[in-house]
């Protein structure tokens, strides 16, 4: 197998389509580029100015993602087969493994370039520590990585670059929103368990017994959904001055630290990437057998 850089699939999605694009229509990619870098500088300095909390910052910069990695991925297969172009890649000497590093590669790529292009928001969030900033770096790209894993195995599994999409954003719909209100509805109008529920946490195995727990009444998939996560790491930056209950501040934060908050829902979210990035693996290698 040739190393990813001698891909030329890898290549192709990476630069040959991106410079396609660009010379077919140069006006509309180069206005949506200018107006996107100005709404960028914008927002960045309105961030940097007003101090954000890391809720408002990585809060934005996954409802970004939520929009823009489907985008990514939702059209790496269908299109070649709407297109009838995937025959086409029989003649080639391309293996299974490669078409799948050099689509999945790609859109990993991209989600990486996405989580760097919010670094500048993340790293000047005021009263964040460095757990914190590690920690929403992790979520945001692993929350990316799934979108474009089922983004990607969708994509060969329906064939169809509308259906992928909308199946995409709809699932998201369903899991983010529609999830919490399942929760609320169910557990009395709380839309959250709430520090109660973890406030024993006191230790490395309490916080791995605490997310058993979870897993068992149904409050995992609270714990799951990233921007709860994002929102609870706000207990983790340091304690602001004007807050009069500091000793219960504290307590909560280290029951989230002895949870691995954040780093654990990454875990959870890069292992399901791996199990749809492997299902779509799995469909190339068995329709190409090469």
């Amino acid at each position: 197998m040739r190393t990813l850089r001698e891909n030329p699939l890898l290549r192709y999605h990476l630069l040959g389509a991106t410079r396609h694009r660009w010379r077919r229509q140069p006006w509309l990619y180069g206005a949506a580029v200018l107006g996107i870098g100005l709404v960028y500088l914008l927002v960045l300095q309105l961030t940097v100015f007003n101090e954000a909390s890391i809720y408002a910052t990585l809060g934005l910069a996954l409802f970004v993602m939520c929009i823009a990695a489907p985008l990514m991925a939702y059209n790496l297969f269908s299109l070649e087969y709407e297109k009838q172009t995937w025959e086409s890649l029989a003649l080639t000497r391309l293996t299974a493994r490669e078409i799948f590093w050099g689509k999945y590669g790609a859109a990993l790529a991209r989600v990486a370039l996405t989580t760097l292009l919010f670094a500048p928001f993340l790293l000047t969030t005021h009263r964040a520590t460095t757990y914190v900033i590690a920690a929403a770096f992790t979520v945001l790209f692993s929350w990316g990585a799934l979108l474009v894993s089922v983004g990607l195995w969708l994509s060969f599994k329906l064939k169809r670059t509308l259906t992928t999409a909308a199946t995409l954003y709809a699932g998201q719909v369903f899991v983010l929103m529609l999830f919490p209100f399942l929760y609320a509805l169910f557990s009395g109008g709380e839309m959250g368990p709430g520090q109660s529920a973890i406030e024993w946490v006191q230790n490395y195995r309490d916080g791995f017994l605490a997310w058993v727990i979870s897993l068992l009444n149904g409050s995992l998939i609270i714990y799951a959904n990233p921007f709860y996560a994002s929102a609870q790491l706000e207990y983790m930056a340091a304690v602001p001055a004007w807050w009069w209950n500091a000793e219960g501040w504290d307590a909560y934060a280290n029951a989230l630290r002895y949870m691995l908050w954040g780093f654990a829902q990454s875990a959870m979210y890069l292992g399901l990437a791996a199990l749809f990035a492997g299902f779509a693996y799995r469909g190339v290698k068995i329709s190409w057998r090469k």
